[in-house]
């Protein structure tokens, strides 16, 4: 499956749907599902979801979920919400639809478009399961609900 690496904290808001449109300086023919890999810089980061009143967890350097890239256009004004930065010059907006995260497994990002093996995918299901893994092992568990980490 086709990959692209994103940097936190946007690419967890591209598989969570928050962010629907990534911006690059180039255009891609390709359409359909997408796996967004966080990069591994800056390493991982917390941020205290005042909502849930927890910690998150952002990872970097792994696989964060799979959205659909459906259309990659020139930006314009209008996709700078949706982009969550303002119009620049040269400015493509890869116009995404959320599918699900995956659990973080650890991937070496690339420039550009590269591939994954589909068999390195695990998604998480949209159910009422809790997932437990333990990644990464130095900083304890993680506790998957409703399509969101939560750090333990």
């Amino acid at each position: 499956m086709k990959a692209l690496s994103v940097r936190q904290p946007w690419a967890t808001l591209l598989v969570e749907g928050v962010k629907t449109i990534e911006t690059r300086t180039w255009a891609t023919p390709y359409r359909g599902p997408l796996v967004i890999c966080a990069s591994s810089a800056p390493k991982d980061m917390f941020w205290f979801d005042a909502v849930d009143k927890v910690h998150r967890l952002m990872h970097a350097g792994c696989i964060i979920g799979v959205v659909d890239l459906l259309d990659c256009r020139p930006m314009t004004e209008d996709d700078e919400d949706a982009a969550m930065c303002d119009l620049y010059e040269g400015a493509y907006a890869w116009v995404v639809k959320t599918r699900h995260f995956c659990r973080p497994d650890k991937v070496i990002g690339r420039l550009g478009l590269f591939d994954i093996p589909d068999d390195k995918l695990a998604p998480i299901a949209n159910d009422d399961t809790d997932w437990l893994f333990n990644y990464p092992p130095p900083q304890g568990a993680i506790k998957y609900t409703d399509k969101r980490p939560v750090f333990e």
